[in-house]
């Protein structure tokens, strides 16, 4: 039912004094709790009943503290949608204590809580009460104790009945209510919004891109408002850092952000059609793994979901979002290079008519026209070489050998590394930022860097990559160089903050190269045979 029948059915139910009962059921996040309190704060003088009473059941343990939180929450309507007063609220109190003037009560009434509970029962006639939450009620209150209580406030105390509740949501206890509602509730709404309607419902403000990220949560049927208000915080602080660059890349980082902030905060609620987070954080195309649990058929289904949204893959500005998300926080200095780097690449783009024109050709048709891209990319990357990033270029190159045309893309290649043989760190695939993505390009460039670049000292390996989690496979030959003797006295040479530093690049690297790995180990085994205080201080070293 949509959130205008929604409100004219509880607009009815309000401007009568009958009797009766009124769930609305719907599921976790939809809304329910928000259009209740809206609707009842713009009918309150439709009311025919004066008294209103909200209770939540998550966190009451008991039939009795329930009975004294629908006593003591309970208002004139008149006063629905005020800022609740501890003053009047302490007033009711003290006055229901003090009206409490019977000498035998204290005796058959065990305190301020029992007069409470007692007395509670017999205050509440003709009153709206609205119990929320029902799945979520703790072990104290049974379905039935509390489907009877509800009876109880409509057939003696003529009250009106609201349940706010996601009917298939709870446990098995919850079967009870399914039981007793054909005989207690006489009208059921189920609420059921369009994601339009949630959004616009929660989102009323204007900002930049709002369009589009209200276009990207319908595209992904986001129902859950909760969610949608996170989403909407994410972008808009993420946003906040990529203001300078082209819409293109906002539009990125907002596509990004919406899809994976869906996956991270709703796929334990519908692990059929929402991709696990961790499916979707993953760098290039996303495959199957049995051991995580990603089979084939989870893996197509997953993959159709993405791609109907036209999330593709994950790069890596996609990457440095999803660590946003999961910590709260975007890094803008991981974010701001791709983002740098990403903005050149469109520019190039925009400004290569030759450039632009191989790719419209190769995406536009489906015709068998190979002869006419090679030709096309071969004029567009002879434009681009000498501006254009590794990563973009290699896209050229890769698309022309998967065609057949290796011998244009091993030329281009040259061409590529003669363009930049004054600026060789164009060369250096392993600090691309972006993936470089075609094997024999990345090769050749790697080895076109170090006979360009004069090759590191071991010192200035260590103050490069002091602090980071990337190296350059060169880097570790260079290292594993060294004899285990001259390893060692490097190691008992270093001092401070260096010795923790230093070492730790030499652990880094030594993953790529188990020549390294086996000296490296040798050199700190020797150390901590040296003395037992020196095999102490080996722990922090040791994984």
């Amino acid at each position: 039912m949509s959130v205008d029948l929604v409100k004219e059915q509880i607009r009815k139910f309000l401007s009568t004094d009958n009797p009766e009962v009124l769930a609305i059921k719907g599921c976790w996040g939809v809304g329910k709790t928000y259009s209740w309190e809206e609707n009842i704060r713009a009918l309150k003088d439709e009311c025919k009943l004066k008294s209103y009473s909200y209770v939540s059941l998550f966190g009451i343990n008991s039939i009795a503290e329930l009975k004294q939180m629908t006593f003591l929450n309970a208002i004139d309507t008149k006063s629905i949608g005020d800022t609740p007063n501890i003053k009047s609220y302490s007033k009711k109190l003290a006055s229901l204590i003090g009206d409490t003037k019977i000498p035998f009560i204290g005796k058959y009434v065990g305190g301020t809580s029992s007069i409470i509970s007692s007395v509670s029962q017999l205050a509440m006639n003709k009153t709206i009460i609205c119990f929320d939450d029902l799945e979520r009620h703790s072990k104290g209150i049974t379905i039935k104790d509390f489907m009877g209580l509800v009876s109880f406030f409509k057939e003696q105390k003529d009250c009106k009945i609201v349940l706010l509740l996601n009917e298939d949501a709870g446990d098995e206890t919850f079967e009870d209510y399914k039981k007793y509602k054909e005989k207690i509730v006489d009208r059921q709404l189920h609420f059921e919004p369009t994601a339009e309607q949630c959004f616009d419902i929660m989102i009323t403000d204007d900002f930049e891109l709002k369009g589009f990220i209200r276009d990207c949560c319908i595209g992904l049927d986001i129902k859950n408002k909760r969610v949608i208000k996170k989403i909407v915080e994410h972008t808009k602080e993420f946003l906040a850092l990529v203001t300078t660059f082209d819409e293109s890349i906002k539009k990125q980082v907002i596509h990004s952000t919406i899809v994976l902030s869906w996956c991270y905060y709703c796929h334990g609620a519908d692990e059929n059609r929402i991709p696990e987070f961790a499916f979707v954080n993953r760098l290039g195309s996303r495959e199957k793994n049995d051991e995580l649990g990603w089979n084939e058929e989870t893996t197509e289904r997953w993959n159709l979901t993405l791609n109907q949204y036209g999330y593709r893959y994950t790069d890596e500005i996609d990457a440095a979002v999803a660590r946003g998300i999961e910590q709260g926080f975007l890094d803008a200095e991981k974010l701001l290079p791709l983002c740098t780097q990403k903005q050149q690449e469109v520019e190039i783009q925009r400004t290569s008519k030759n450039w632009n024109h191989a790719w419209n050709l190769f995406h536009d048709s489906f015709s068998n026209n190979e002869d006419e891209i090679a030709l096309a990319f071969e004029a567009g990357m002879k434009d681009i070489a000498p501006n254009a990033s590794a990563a973009q270029y290699s896209q050229g190159v890769k698309l022309l050998r998967e065609i057949g045309y290796a011998k244009i893309a091993d030329e281009l290649t040259e061409l590529f590394i003669e363009s930049n043989k004054e600026n060789p760190e164009a060369l250096d695939v392993d600090n691309s930022p972006f993936e470089v993505k075609d094997s024999h390009f990345s090769e050749r460039l790697r080895e076109s860097y170090l006979e360009l670049k004069p090759e590191p000292t071991v010192e200035e390996i260590l103050e490069l990559r002091r602090g980071t989690q990337s190296y350059n496979v060169p880097e570790a030959e260079i290292l594993a160089r060294l004899t285990v003797d001259e390893m060692y006295n490097l190691f008992m040479g270093f001092k401070g903050k260096d010795l923790k530093d230093y070492i730790r690049v030499f652990l880094l690297i030594a993953n790529s190269n188990e020549d390294l790995a086996e000296k490296v180990q040798q050199a700190l085994d020797r150390i901590s045979s040296t003395s037992n205080l020196n095999k102490a201080r080996m722990g922090k070293f040791r994984v």
